[in-house]
């Protein structure tokens, strides 16, 4: 039974999703999919976003029955009247805020008495700037965080109380992402053989998703392994993609090179399903939504042991776990699941449990949905605790009169 607190059993909520980000990612991934998940359970949702950002566009494209609101310049002051106004007609019963800005304003409306959660997504640093701690402290009531080092650094760090964050970590859909997923159209695409054994990273063309020790490890496999084929999968621009294609054409003698950037794709499942093994080689990551859909999908996983990533993949259980930035221990982990059949069975085996059982979308939507219920029957004890003290400061008052 889903332990949702009683308000959840008799209402729907109205809610507003704000993200400041113009950029394309898992966190706004997350909040197109939790928007539609909550809009087919009759919730009323309205997001807020930027107008030239790629999470308006994609919600134009993909989700246009969703309400959404826009801004030119979510760092002028105009954004926080923009937002007043929004609340003041929308009168939502919940705010959830995603990225810094967003959040920023969210924080006037929390002290203003109204309910607002906050995602984080992102590592918190050692030292924590004393404003970003205030805001995580003061600036909301709940704080859903994408893995449990970020709340165990949110509690440590920023001084926040332990049983105002919630812990939901990425899902899969696991209608999408299933054993037997035909990727014969992506290898075509490509002209990648069929008997080609295939490794790929899905992730933004960033420095710290990890794409240059991916090309270094692919060098030396194959030295060892000549028809191996590489795939790099996002979206990206500006001079680190640059620097990919120039890393990769210095390295590669070969035309094709065997490692083949593709840029954004929509059809992840196909993708998914061309590839033999999925390569996670961040530097810098919290939780990706590509190892649960990699498990899902029934495929063997080499990820780096930073972040969160170690409270999902667990090393020879249901994954491999390598150090960041190293190239070699790289290399050696896919030329090990090259070599070992059974191995690389047994991993995709564990790792599709784990999903089916704990990483589906479904269930982390649930989770998502029970903080925001807790967030409002939390403020109504509060807005109660206050509307107390107000009234025994009255009565008080009056008897002093009286007297």
């Amino acid at each position: 039974m889903n332990p949702l607190t009683s308000s959840s059993e008799k209402s729907t909520l109205k809610l507003l999703m704000t993200d400041a980000s113009p950029s394309w990612g898992d966190q706004q991934y997350r909040l197109v999919r939790e928007a539609v998940w909550l809009h087919e359970r009759a919730h009323e949702v309205i997001i807020l976003c930027a107008e030239t950002s790629k999470l308006a566009a994609n919600l134009k494209r993909n989700a246009p029955w969703i309400p959404v609101e826009k801004v030119r310049s979510w760092g002028s002051p105009r954004a926080l009247l923009r937002l007043a106004g929004i609340i003041r007609r929308s009168q939502p019963d919940l705010i959830h805020t995603r990225s810094g800005q967003d959040s920023t304003w969210g924080s006037y409306f929390h002290l203003a008495g109204r309910t607002v959660v906050r995602s984080c997504h992102m590592t918190i640093p050692e030292r924590v700037p004393i404003c970003d701690a205030i805001r995580y402290r003061f600036g909301c009531g709940r704080i859903i965080a994408a893995a449990h080092v970020i709340k165990r650094d949110l509690v440590d760090r920023a001084g926040v109380s332990d049983w105002r964050i919630d812990v939901v970590g990425e899902g899969a859909n696991l209608e999408e992402f299933h054993p037997g997923l035909d990727g014969g159209g992506f290898r075509a695409e490509f002209k990648i053989p069929p008997k080609s054994p295939l490794f790929g990273v899905i992730a933004m063309l960033r420095p710290e998703k990890g794409q240059r020790t991916f090309i270094k490890a692919a060098a030396k496999v194959l030295s060892l392994v000549s028809d191996a084929r590489f795939v790099i999968v996002g979206g990206g621009g500006g001079s680190y993609v640059d620097r990919l294609y120039e890393k990769i054409r210095r390295t590669f003698r070969q035309i094709p090179a065997p490692v083949i950037i593709t840029g954004y794709r929509e059809d992840l499942s196909q993708v998914m399903g061309a590839l033999d093994f999925v390569v996670v080689p961040s530097l810098d990551e919290t939780q990706t939504i590509v190892i649960p859909q990699a498990f899902a999908a029934g495929k063997p996983v080499i990820a780096s042991l930073v972040g969160g990533i170690p409270e999902v993949v667990r090393h020879e259980q249901n994954g491999l776990l390598v150090q960041p930035a190293n190239h070699d221990a790289l290399a050696a982990a896919m030329l090990r699941l090259l070599a070992d059949r059974a191995l690389r069975a047994n991993l995709a085996s564990a790792g599709l449990i784990l999903a089916r059982r704990e990483l589906s979308f479904e269930e982390k939507a649930e989770l998502v949905l029970e903080s925001y219920f807790r967030a409002v029957d939390q403020s109504a004890l509060d807005d109660q605790a206050s509307a107390d003290v107000r009234a025994r400061g009255s009565e008080r008052f009056a008897q002093s009169a009286a007297r």
